[in-house]
């Protein structure tokens, strides 16, 4: 077996390396010794100001998904996106710390600093290309995990159609753990099946895994740690009920989340206003109709609420009656399209989480004629209206825009996964996310 090399621990290589590249390179190759000289000649401000040109390009960079792995087999694709993406990351970069008064554009952008600047990007996104392709794809990626399983064929099997659902995309090996074999071997993992009934015999087995280093988890627990996800087949209706989000402990919590949403609620209808009347304008240009559309969801316990959203389907586009968007819509216009893709058409939801009826983090509010068809199929869907609705949620940053039943389901077991894990940090995290699905140009549209 092959090392396994983590997800995170990937990510955390390429940081790593493009951000050592985007140092160095133009050190070694460009400016030799006068790197630093020359940087300090292109702002007004030495240290200070050169350390926010480094903080907001990693910020940039991390939204744009610069630092996760391309997933294209095509390196000439590859090398194209990533050179665009450095030209985006580039122009934020530039256009803000000019704003902030931190670089002159005319010392920046000189005739013979351009071919200085083309050069390195393009070198950058070359080495960053090479490195991913035959490092990742020729070596550590087909590296696979081992896991050990406590339990029946049923279990693997399971296991393996749960992974398949949720398009899980690492290497996994799993094998059936024989009692009447000798412990001479050390997987990543131990699963104990969830119907599997331990007994005093099998303590020696779990202390030399233990000893040993090896994670060991029940087949629910270890399927919630591997996707952040708790599917509805492996729910566990006791933990589920007896989280900390279920007693008075979170209210403090909730308190200090209902704050945040006024607060930032608040900034970014302010912030937004002019690209909300611009996008209003488009619409209405576009067939002169309505611009705001006004929609029914269920809420916090099923109670109705009023959502407002910038119209991007054409006009009387259900008069056949509800219907789950899909894609090459032919009922969403072209500003539709737009607006949808960098979630413009959501920002008058803003008003809602203002009132209280929404929240800015939490299970995304779903039409009433949907749920009722959804509630009658899937089980514990109602769950998920124990938590107030959100603009975005965990299931929404995790899993790409659901028009179907079964999308349905495997975004539940997202949503039951925030609802039991509730945090500040959690939702911290979603709105990252959310920040760099939007900025990278991923929005609602169905796959």
């Amino acid at each position: 077996m092959k090392l396994f090399i983590s997800t995170k621990f990937q990510k955390i290589i390429i940081f790593i390396f493009t951000f050592i590249c985007e140092i160095l390179l133009p050190y070694l190759f460009i400016f030799k010794n006068d790197y630093i000289r020359t940087l300090k000649a292109f702002t007004k401000i030495d240290q200070p100001a050169i350390i926010s040109l480094i903080l907001f390009w990693i910020f940039l960079s991390y939204i744009r998904g610069r630092y996760s792995q391309i997933k294209s087999s095509n390196v000439l694709k590859n090398l194209i996106l990533e050179f665009k993406e450095l030209l985006i990351v580039s122009t934020f970069s530039t256009i803000i710390l000019y704003f902030l008064k931190i670089i002159e554009l005319n010392k920046f952008f000189n005739y013979k600093n351009l071919p200085i600047i083309f050069l390195i990007l393009i070198s950058i996104s070359l080495l960053k290309e090479i490195f991913i392709s035959i490092l990742f794809e020729k070596v550590l990626l087909k590296s696979s995990k081992k896991v050990l399983v406590i339990g029946n064929q049923k279990d693997v099997d399971s296991l393996k159609n749960v992974l398949k659902n949720y398009k899980y995309p690492k290497k996994i090996n799993f094998e059936l753990f024989n009692f009447n074999s000798e412990l001479n071997i050390i997987p990543d993992q131990l699963i104990i099946s969830n119907d599997y009934e331990l007994d005093s015999n099998d303590n020696r087995v779990i202390q030399y895994f233990h000893l040993n280093g090896v994670q060991i988890f029940s087949k629910s627990k270890w399927v919630e740690y591997e996707l952040n996800c708790i599917p509805v087949n492996l729910i566990n209706t006791d933990k589920f009920l007896n989280s900390r989000n279920f007693s008075n402990y979170r209210d403090f919590e909730l308190k200090i989340k209902r704050l945040g949403d006024i607060i930032v609620s608040l900034i970014l209808i302010i912030i937004t206003s002019p690209l909300v009347l611009i996008a209003a304008f488009l619409i209405w240009a576009n067939d002169k109709g309505p611009v705001f559309y006004m929609q029914i969801r269920d809420g916090m316990f099923g109670k109705k609420i009023k959502i407002i959203k910038l119209r991007s389907m054409i006009i009387d586009a259900e008069n056949d009656g509800a219907q789950w968007a899909k894609k090459n819509d032919n009922r969403i216009t072209s500003i539709g399209k737009i607006l949808r893709k960098s979630r413009i058409d959501e920002l008058p939801q803003l008003i809602s989480v203002l009132k209280g009826e929404m929240s800015l983090i939490g299970p995304r509010p779903e039409r009433p004629e949907f749920n009722t068809i959804l509630k009658g199929q899937i089980p514990y869907y109602g769950m998920r209206s124990l938590f107030k609705p959100g603009l975005s949620g965990w299931a929404q940053v995790n899993y790409p825009y659901g028009s179907s039943l079964s999308d349905s389901n495997n975004k539940l077991g997202y949503d039951l996964f925030y609802i039991c894990n509730y945090s500040l940090h959690l939702d911290l995290l979603i709105l990252f996310k959310t920040m760099r699905t939007v900025f990278s140009g991923r929005g609602s549209i169905p796959n």
